[in-house]
């Protein structure tokens, strides 16, 4: 992202979220077969392509795209963090990932694992198609107005998840991806406007408050998801989750609106709230 104009940024971001998805929708596909015949092989191919991609790093070019030595290290990693951005996603990672974590639980017991596979697939299609061609219309969009349309689109597809059939899986499986299509997107823009730090130094800000929502999500969804199974019913773990989309976002308007900065004229002329 160093030394692209702001009204690149979006196309750029999205084009790396999509080759993301890519990639996690055809690795399922290409491994599956293997899964259950040649689990030993499976893995240790898969471990050797992250040793050459390990070593392949020390290749790369030595850029200078980063904070320099003596500000980085007179700095914490959450120095000059925008706080707004970082809670959003944490939330956002929070939530999305109740359907991440436990789709597969729900979705095997009431269709079958091929369809709980076809949903994922189209999950990633979304991504892939939706999101390079929406990233304009998301950076335009008022950060406010982002953040409801994504939570929104999160707590909608939660709640038609607990419906528990099949076209209802499809259903939800796609509200939620255009939901976070929003979110991530605009989350990561917003941060990298508002915070004063080096943009690898940004989205290394934003990873972690996505680990920090991932594992909450993991840790107190997981168990609601037991209290819900043992209930008998687990689309109230769906209608519970979709409950806290619409509540969660309250507690963000505490952290709202703090004046933007960054250290490059080339970022505060054409940057929008």
């Amino acid at each position: 992202m160093h030394g692209v104009d702001d009204e690149r940024r979006p196309a750029f971001l999205a084009a790396g979220n999509a080759a993301l998805n890519a990639g996690m929708a055809v690795g399922p596909l290409v491994a599956g077969p293997f899964v259950l015949s040649s689990p030993g092989w499976l893995f240790v191919s898969v471990t050797a392509l992250f040793v050459l991609v390990t070593a392949g790093h020390a290749r790369l070019p030595a850029a200078g795209a980063g904070e320099s030595g003596g500000q980085s290290a007179g700095q914490g990693l959450l120095a000059g963090v925008a706080a707004l951005p970082f809670a959003a996603n944490a939330l956002a990672f929070y939530l999305y990932f109740h359907f991440q974590h436990f789709l597969a639980v729900y979705a095997v017991e009431r269709a079958t694992s091929t369809f709980y596979s076809l949903v994922l697939l189209l999950c990633f299609t979304l991504v892939i198609v939706v999101q390079p061609l929406a990233s304009g219309l998301i950076r335009r969009m008022p950060y406010a107005t982002a953040l409801a349309a994504g939570f929104t689109g999160l707590a909608a597809g939660l709640a038609v998840l607990a419906i528990g059939t099949r076209p209802a899986l499809l259903a939800g499986g796609a509200l939620i991806t255009l939901g976070d299509i929003v979110l991530f997107l605009k989350n990561d823009l917003e941060a990298l406007h508002r915070s004063p730090r080096s943009d690898a130094v940004v989205f290394g800000q934003q990873r972690l408050a996505a680990g920090l929502g991932a594992c909450a999500s993991g840790v107190l969804g997981g168990q609601v998801y037991g209290l819900t199974e043992q209930a008998g019913d687990t689309g109230w773990f769906w209608l519970l989750a979709a409950a806290q989309c619409v509540l969660l976002p309250l507690l963000l308007l505490a952290l709202r609106e703090r004046p933007a900065r960054h250290p490059t004229p080339l970022m505060t002329t054409t940057k929008e709230r």
